[in-house]
């Protein structure tokens, strides 16, 4: 693979209960009457700063521990790069942005020229936002400031990155500024020696790595909506949504700060069979899914059968099958045409 494998396996329960099973049942073949799959599935997810990688521990968890099928977890360089994993079939499940979805799907942006179709939606997960920080003693106020400085802005490949550059090209300053395409935890690293001026990335509030950053350092968190907005930045890009971080998220933050955020979906490979996502969603909103899932991010409290088909019209992409069969069966509405 191309990604960096940091497999999350079975926990001790998960062992309890395969041995259990193993007991009880060996000896069935492979999807014999109610017995699941045994292939184990990998899900790639981003680096290990931000939101992707604990959630796709999460989910891991529930399937695992369902007895649902065995999910690996893998880092990434994120959202883009995860939708280009799936269409290689170097992996089988990943997370990816609203706005990477669409572009993919329609060869848009930063897919132009490529044909990547062998994906299906999932499930809605948790709306991301793009964190904008810089130390507070560095006069930095607006974007301008940043001129002929180094940003770190997300690995290349990621939704981070691309967000990144797609909003510096808007307001016209993409070209004035040096982009370093670093994964959070090493951002983060880099902005605490000051060898970058800005930390940026993707994450739902509160994101571990900015967290990590304010426990040493005081910072700023910029509102990108000002200058954004007077370049018609929603306008143009109307996934990237603009919503707010209040304060008190992060230590120091005395006030509110407006940012875009962008939706972030599970997708998975064509190739993964309709039952073993349809256990799967069974899994992941079933009480004991949901308990879990909360335990490993906050990020899960989007995570709810009634948000499962947020922003899935506006992308436009079809729902995986085993995905159709489950919102169905729960009389979860599913966009019209986004069924087949």
């Amino acid at each position: 693979m191309r990604f960096k494998s940091k497999s999350m396996f079975v926990l001790i329960a998960v062992l309890a209960f395969t041995l259990v099973a193993a007991g009880c049942g060996g000896g069935q073949d492979k999807g014999s009457g109610d017995t699941k799959a045994k292939k184990s599935y990998s899900l790639a997810t981003a680096g290990t700063g931000g939101t992707y990688y604990p959630m796709g521990g999460g989910i891991a968890s529930v399937s695992n521990e369902a007895g649902v099928t065995e999910i690996s977890v893998e880092t990434s360089g994120g959202s883009a790069e995860n939708l280009r994993l799936i269409q290689s079939g170097e992996t089988d499940l990943a997370w990816a942005n609203a706005s990477e979805i669409y572009w993919a799907w329609n060869g848009q942006e930063f897919f132009k020229g490529q044909n990547i179709k062998d994906f299906r939606v999932v499930t809605f997960a948790w709306d991301a936002i793009y964190h904008w920080a810089v130390p507070k003693d560095a006069g930095v106020n607006s974007f301008a400031d940043l001129q002929g400085k180094k940003l770190g802005i997300g690995p290349q490949g990621s939704g981070a990155a691309v967000f990144a550059e797609t909003y510096l090209k808007a307001i016209g300053m993409w070209d004035k500024i040096q982009p370093q395409y670093l994964p959070p935890e090493d951002s983060a690293t880099s902005f605490k020696d000051k060898k970058i001026a800005l930390f940026g990335y993707f994450s739902r509030v509160p994101m571990s790595a900015l967290m990590d950053i304010t426990a040493t350092m005081e910072v700023k968190l910029l509102d990108p909506t000002i200058e954004g907005e007077k370049a018609g930045f929603s306008q143009k890009y109307p996934f990237f949504v603009k919503t707010v971080i209040p304060k008190g998220a992060y230590k120091g933050q005395d006030q509110d700060v407006s940012k875009y955020g962008n939706p972030v979906y599970l997708v998975a490979s064509t190739k993964v069979p309709d039952q073993v996502i349809y256990d799967l969603l069974k899994a992941v909103y079933s009480e004991n899914g949901q308990k879990r899932l909360l335990q490993t991010n906050k990020a899960a409290e989007d995570m709810k059968l009634k948000n499962a088909m947020k922003g899935v019209k506006e992308m436009g992409v079809p729902l995986h099958p085993g995905a159709v069969k489950f919102f169905t069966e729960q009389k979860i509405e599913i966009p019209a045409g986004l069924d087949k």
